[in-house]
């Protein structure tokens, strides 16, 4: 099963986001347009301007060029929207494979951990040897020291 990253982006938001904006550029350049006059002539506005003679083919010519200029509108979106998810996949890419390297140096580091803590554990039994031979070798040396008292004691007390 495959997690998505909490910090992964929203492809759906953000191709929203995208449409919302192209939308709201294109209302304030039509409110542009209508507040000061007409636009430099594009073939879908000179198709607009043409001269009155049939009224059916004129009305035709002019849906048409509204039809071409709004397909140029929604593939100029469609092509800023294809950016972002292309954006948004590199950028998943990217967390991906530094998913990947924070999950391989965790594991280097709890391999590491395991070892430094099979080699505290050996320090540890052999400490604890050590201290056995310390307390058996402390043990005899008293024992010895007692032994040379009381025979001080016997040589050193006249008989009497």
């Amino acid at each position: 099963m495959s997690t998505i990253p909490a910090t992964a982006p929203d492809l759906a938001a953000i191709a929203r986001d995208a449409v919302v904006g192209f939308l709201q550029e294109a209302s304030t350049a039509t409110a542009q347009r209508a507040a000061t006059g007409p636009a430099p002539a594009t073939p879908a506005a000179r198709a607009m301007e043409l001269p009155p003679g049939r009224p059916a083919e004129d009305t035709a010519w002019r849906a048409a060029a509204l039809s071409v200029a709004t397909l140029d509108r929604i593939e100029a979106a469609a092509a800023k929207v294809e950016e972002d998810i292309a954006a948004a996949l590199r950028t998943q890419a990217e967390l991906q494979a530094g998913a990947g390297v924070a999950a391989e140096q965790a594991v280097r580091a709890a391999m590491e951990a395991a070892g430094s803590s099979q080699a505290a554990a050996r320090s540890e039994r052999g400490a604890r040897l050590v201290l056995r031979r310390i307390e058996h070798c402390l043990t005899i040396t008293v024992l010895l020291l007692i032994v040379s008292i009381v025979i001080l004691v016997v040589t050193a007390v006249p008989a009497g």
